[in-house]
């Protein structure tokens, strides 16, 4: 006891032994600024102020140069002494002035920021590679005032712990570790929070996000080198801070879409780096804010040492604002030596006098040709994009180039609450103060947890509602579960949830039940069970199946399944009407889009990679399939009306739907070169490649001299891709040619079906289906050749409209065409509007036989298939 007494002493000494430098940041008209950066140039440290312009810094004694700024504020150095006592400082900002230099204006009168623009965009992959590894401190602080609940939603959201009207507020202190080109390790010291089910994992995403990131297909940074095709740029002006001059320039999107930032990016003259940003993105639901200011922590290195994001959230009747703010302190910083430092970015620096030029190595070609890139003055768009790829390629070591994609992700990792504090520890170690809004939320959050610990004799429960919820709610709504190891678990949906319950004209009403048992082997190998129970009432009848899954060589994407059960299938089972659609048709409208047969099978299937980017798939199957009959002719509406027979299609013979056994084989390869992946928790997940992905399939069944078994082979050659360009623009073709050999005997299951969407309404995408192409009608087993051609733009027909430019939705146009012994030269026209709020589209579609006009007809996709 004594030891960790003195122990405990030592520490609190520690973090106590520092002295307070605070005060008030404000304007010349006395208005507090928010959010003001601060830098401590001694211990390459940033932090801000808080949203009521109150900055709070604790420091050990000795001498300091502070540098207090703000976006639209000019820079104050103020250089002061900590000695024994506390100090109190208020800090007053003036406006910035921005003077205009003299520049050269040549044909066409280009707007001086371009010149400086191309600079930077050239630069940027050398600023992205610098530094080769760092260990930052951060301190992460944010939240949100909930300022509106829709009335349907405010019960359910209170039993979580979130109401109308209150702020929450999370704290935490963070270890990130860096190492080229992109890898983060985030080691969560301690935390804090007010929020329910506080999770920081994608604001710790943005925190790391870089704007020399010109590769990111989900932002493009105003320095992407294809940015001059999505921004307009205009020179403000330049500041002088220090040895350089700062040129302001705005940013302006030449349309709106949910990738582009608008706002103002700050560039350093001679240096062409990011000195600081004040931008914006608009999504769906709101618009983030983004503030960013970087500092010179190291020779010829910047980095950012304050963060602050800010999100409107306006949707559905929700109202919100959150804000995340970051205070960074860099050390252990190395530089990058496969990179090689531009001369002219030395000069500017005032490394290379001219009375040391004798020790300034021999240029090599690839330098010459930057520098004299950099001397041009009206360096135009060629010349950007070659200056690019030259410093992009020069490096002292060339590496073998790799398919594998780094993430940060992959190395993110949380070691909670290793460090317990209370309040006053906070108070000492917070580099940003709290609001009084968030000071009252934290008070709030602990009389909670205090009611909460008292009243149970548990100090070791926190106040969560989830996992304190009872067993009659857990069994109703659904749960997941883990062993004390972590090693299984178990996830059950509830006896209530929209898989649960279904109704055709087959089946009836039917109730089904799952779960799904997941046990970890080790660290990357783990096995899945899954069984299904589901009654069918107007059948009455129990069936059943079981699905098993074993995942045995993670980067080989190595697969073993075995599954049985005695089942109702669709016959077109892979692309066929949802159910739940299905159900909804089938009771409002007595329209019944789903054939039905009974399977009762066993099949087991092996996958692997051979290499990367081909994969062989093989499977083995034993099937009796029954033919079922209409057994309900029950609806909501329009009680005159009768279903369809189940056993009847247009164009195809009524003995394929006849009970029959069946013995297939199945095989296929799929290769796609050079097919870039990412390592994720120890599993291969493909990305994508530049190249097609081609298929070789064979299938066929076996009746070993038995006629009333299956007997066919099918081989199937297939050739897809999706072409992406300007990070906006995708063209996407899935080309496939088919042909049935020695067909006796066959279950209507066993022919090749399409993926088509008779029904208005579908969870499916259009890029690779019949949109009005009547299910089943059409399905083969002869020959087949079909095509899909999609092309998506932000910007094509009905959104060059005044009133619809600012959505964010997209346009696209397709193509589809098929052709086989049944229907010659079909072809189907449309245009569509998707990714309205993200999941939804719509479009007009017109088909076409033999150049005769078909038919034509609106459709609704809404893309949420996996949450049914």
């Amino acid at each position: 006891m004594r030891v960790f007494l003195l122990f405990l002493l030592a520490f609190l000494c520690s973090e106590f032994s520092a002295q307070s430098v605070s005060g008030t940041i404000s304007s010349i008209d006395g208005q507090s600024i928010p959010f003001a950066s601060i830098y401590i140039k001694e211990l390459t440290t940033g932090t801000t102020s808080n949203a009521q312009g109150i900055y709070s810094l604790r420091l050990d004694k000795g001498e300091y140069h502070i540098y207090f700024q703000a976006l639209g504020f000019a820079r104050k150095e103020i250089k002061i002494v900590v000695s024994n006592e506390d100090i109190e400082m208020d800090i007053t900002l003036q406006e910035q002035d921005y003077r205009l230099k003299e520049v050269k204006v040549y044909s066409g009168k280009e707007d001086p920021a371009y010149a400086i623009m191309r600079k930077s965009i050239s630069l940027a992959p050398y600023f992205q590679q610098q530094v080769k590894r760092y260990n930052a401190d951060v301190y992460l602080k944010g939240g949100f005032d909930m300022h509106k609940i829709p009335l349907i939603m405010r019960k359910q959201l209170k039993e979580e712990g979130i109401e109308q009207g209150q702020n929450y507020v999370s704290e935490s202190v963070n270890k990130i570790k860096f190492t080229l080109p992109n890898q983060y390790e985030h080691i969560q010291v301690s935390k804090r929070s007010s929020i329910p089910n506080d999770s920081e994992d994608q604001v710790m995403g943005f925190l790391n996000y870089s704007f020399y990131d010109v590769d990111n297909e989900d932002l493009i940074s105003p320095l992407s080198r294809k940015s001059f095709s999505f921004y307009k740029f205009q020179y403000i002006g330049f500041f002088k801070q220090g040895d350089y001059y700062v040129n302001k320039i705005k940013v302006i999107p030449k349309r709106k879409n949910q990738k582009l930032f608008s706002g103002y990016i700050y560039i350093v003259d001679q240096l062409w780096n990011i000195h600081s940003v004040n931008l914006s993105n608009t999504q769906f639901f709101g618009t983030i804010k983004v503030k960013q200011v970087q500092e010179q922590v190291k020779e010829r290195v910047w980095l950012p040492v304050s963060h602050l994001f800010d999100v409107d959230v306006k949707l559905m009747g929700f109202k919100l604002k959150a804000n995340y703010s970051g205070s960074v302190d860099y050390h252990d910083i190395e530089l990058n030596d496969a990179v090689i430092v531009p001369e002219s970015v030395l000069i500017a620096y005032g490394g290379m006098e001219e009375e040391k030029s004798d020790s300034i190595p021999q240029l090599s070609k690839n330098e010459k040709k930057i520098e004299a890139l950099l001397q041009k003055d009206d360096l135009s768009n060629r010349d950007m994009l070659k200056l690019t790829r030259l410093v992009n390629k020069e490096k002292k070591e060339e590496k073998e180039e790799s398919l594998e994609i780094e993430d940060w992700g992959n190395n993110y990792k949380v070691v909670k609450d290793t460090v317990k504090r209370d309040s006053v520890q906070w108070d000492v170690i917070r580099p940003i103060p709290l609001s009084d809004n968030e000071i009252n939320s934290f008070n709030k959050s602990d009389s909670i947890n205090m009611s909460l610990r008292s009243a149970e004799g548990d100090t070791t429960k926190a106040f969560n509602n989830h996992k304190n919820r009872s067993l009659f709610s857990k069994v109703i709504s659904g749960n997941h579960s883990f062993s004390k190891d972590s090693a299984l678990q178990i996830s059950y949906p509830g006896l209530i949830n929209l898989k649960a319950f279904d109704f055709n004209s087959v089946a009836g009403f039917s109730y089904m039940q799952t779960m799904e048992a997941r046990w970890k082997l080790d660290t990357i190998h783990h096995l899945t069970v899954q069984p299904y129970l589901k009654y069918a009432f107007a059948q009455e009848q129990l069936t059943w199946k079981l699905e098993n899954k074993y995942y045995f060589a993670p980067l080989q994407r190595g697969v073993l399944s075995l599954s049985a059960g005695q089942w109702f299938s669709d016959f077109n089972d892979e692309s066929g009407t949802h159910p739940l659609l299905n159900a909804m048709s089938s009771l409002f409208f007595k329209e019944n889009y789903l054939k039905l047969y009974q399977g009762n099978y066993i099949k087991g299937a092996f996958d692997i990679d051979i290499v990367n980017g081909l994969q062989f798939s093989a499977g083995l199957k034993h099937a009796r399939y029954i033919e079922l009959e209409n057994s309900t002719d029950f609806a909501l509406a329009y009680p005159s009306r009768s279903y369809e027979p189940n056993n009847v299609v247009s164009n195809v013979d009524s003995t394929y739907f006849n009970s029959r056994s069946s013995n297939s084989f199945s095989a296929s390869l799929h290769y796609t070169p050079k097919n870039y992946y990412k390592i994720v928790h120890g599993r291969k997940v493909m990305q994508y490649s530049d190249f097609p992905t081609v298929t070789l399939s064979y299938r066929g069944a076996f009746d070993f001299g038995n006629t009333e078994m299956s007997n066919y082979n099918l081989m199937e050659l297939r050739i897809r891709q999706e072409l992406d360009w300007n990070f906006m623009y995708a063209f996407k073709y899935d080309l496939g040619i088919g042909k049935f050999f020695n067909v006796g005997e066959m279950h209507f299951s066993e022919f090749k079906h399409f993926n088509t969407s008779e029904i208005p309404v579908s969870f499916k995408q259009w890029h690779n289906g019949f949109v009005l192409l009547n299910d089943y009608e059409y399905s083969s087993n002869d020959w087949f050749i079909q095509g899909h051609l999609n092309y998506k733009s932000p910007y094509l027909l009905l959104k060059n409209l005044p009133f619809l430019q600012n959505k964010l939705w997209n346009e696209n146009l397709y193509i589809h065409f098929l052709t086989n012994e049944k229907i010659l030269n079909y072809n189907e026209l449309g245009y569509g509007i998707s990714d309205i709020l993200l999941v939804g589209s719509v479009g007009a579609f017109v088909s076409f036989e033999n150049t005769s006009f078909k038919m034509w007809g609106v459709r609704v996709a809404i893309a949420m298939q996996g949450l049914f």
